[in-house]
């Protein structure tokens, strides 16, 4: 059996399957016994554990049925309250892995974490963030705002640095990733919907056939034949989101004060 620092994207030798993730990117995916491993995860947790920090124990709250941590890190807990994801824990035991079916609020460790996963976990970073020990890392994404949140709370947060692949077409399965502490433009919004578009062409491209799309149904409420700032104004209002950022990388690393 290959030891665990030997285990590197594609090397399974499963069926893979390819989806499509929640930023809109293509990523690999293999599904070994009712899991799932994700190469474009395994890639960003290798790079972080080679070049930023080997932690001693990780939090996966909200997991799911992704077990990806597991192929990089040595000691991951897994806790998941299964809204949505029914039977996933027992997937996870059943390969044996550290796995709770409870609410992380509810959670309660032998001891503090190193590092905490947050990946679209649907709930605020410092309900999982007290089972971090000060100092201890996190790894967010901003699909549902966690890293957006942890930038406005910069008395418990501070961020560190990104993850960021180098080829962003990974249909060509190039899994070189990039860490930076170059955090120029993040989370600074664009002061116009024409910035966003000269920045961020494929994401401006889909927000606009968005907006546009749900003006004409009546999803936000403004004129169908408004300006498209009056539209972009009325989405954001109705969504409760701000301007998006300037730029934007595939994870950020923070640090917990």
């Amino acid at each position: 059996m290959a030891k665990k620092d030997d285990i590197t994207p594609g090397r399974f030798a499963e069926i893979p399957s390819t989806t499509v993730d929640s930023l809109g990117s293509s990523r690999r995916v293999r599904e070994i016994q009712g899991l799932s491993y994700s190469d474009d995860l395994i890639a960003i947790y290798t790079a972080f554990r080679d070049q930023v920090y080997r932690p001693e124990s990780v939090l996966y709250p909200s997991c799911a049925f992704d077990a990806s941590p597991a192929r990089v890190f040595d000691s991951v807990t897994f806790v998941d309250i299964e809204d949505g994801s029914k039977g996933c824990v027992r997937r996870l035991q059943e390969a044996g892995f550290t796995a709770f079916k409870q609410d992380i609020k509810d959670y309660t460790p032998n001891s503090l974490h190193d590092l905490l996963i947050l990946l679209n976990p649907c709930i605020p970073p410092e309900w999982a963030s007290r089972h971090l020990r000060p100092g201890g890392y996190i790894i967010a994404n901003n699909y549902h705002q966690s890293a957006t949140n942890m930038v406005d709370q910069p008395d418990k947060y501070t961020l560190w640095g990104t993850i960021d692949f180098v080829e962003k077409d990974r249909r060509k399965e190039d899994y070189k990733v990039s860490i930076s502490r170059d955090l120029t433009d993040l989370f600074t919004p664009v002061s116009s919907f024409e910035e966003f578009r000269r920045l961020r062409p494929s994401a401006a491209k889909f927000q606009e056939g968005m907006i546009n799309s749900f003006a004409e149904s009546g999803m936000i409420d403004v004129d169908p034949n408004a300006s498209f700032d009056d539209k972009w104004t009325a989405y954001r209002d109705a969504m409760r989101v701000r301007k998006p950022s300037r730029r934007v990388v595939d994870r950020y690393i923070f640090v917990k004060k």
